[in-house]
């Protein structure tokens, strides 16, 4: 996978967890199970947000998280000592959350059920969280296995091609 592919996965990861939402302790999605069998392409404007609503609220990540993965990248593609990039991005003062919404324009095309996209996402976002200083990022090169649908059905989404090219 190339490194543009590789940050593109981490990003659409992380996009989803700037989303929004309050960490209630869950990991999983809980509501909107009754759309878990429908394509992402046939869903309402008001169904899509609700699932991207549903994802954000359970897909929290930490500033640490953030500052991590920010210290891995750095290090990885800038040459930067990761556990410096990590502190000085500790000591930074927190920022709110960007209120952008969710976004969905990628359903449009979108084959994948709902069920596929959640499964895809929540691994997505425990990937990013078990990012450290330690973790080589080419190991962190392929999405998770949850994404290999969502991969073949929707590459936009992943901001791949089909078929994992």
């Amino acid at each position: 996978m190339t490194r543009m592919k590789l940050v593109g996965v981490l990003m659409a990861g992380l996009a989803l967890a700037a989303c929004g939402g309050d960490d209630d302790g869950g990991d999983e999605v809980n509501s909107g199970g009754d759309l878990d069998g429908k394509q992402l392409s046939s869903l309402t404007a008001e169904e899509s947000q609700a699932v991207c609503q549903d994802l954000a609220a359970s897909a929290t990540v930490t500033k640490e998280d953030v500052c991590e993965i920010a210290g891995a990248f750095a290090s990885a593609f800038g040459g930067a000592d990761c556990e410096a990039t990590k502190a000085e991005c500790m000591s930074e003062p927190e920022q709110p959350p960007p209120d952008e919404g969710c976004a969905t324009a990628g359903f449009t095309d979108c084959t994948a059920t709902v069920a596929e996209y959640k499964a895809c996402m929540t691994a997505q976002v425990q990937a990013l969280k078990a990012i450290t200083c330690a973790t080589p990022l080419d190991t962190a090169a392929e999405p998770p296995a949850a994404c290999a649908a969502l991969s073949e059905k929707c590459p936009e989404i992943l901001g791949g091609q089909a078929g994992g090219a």
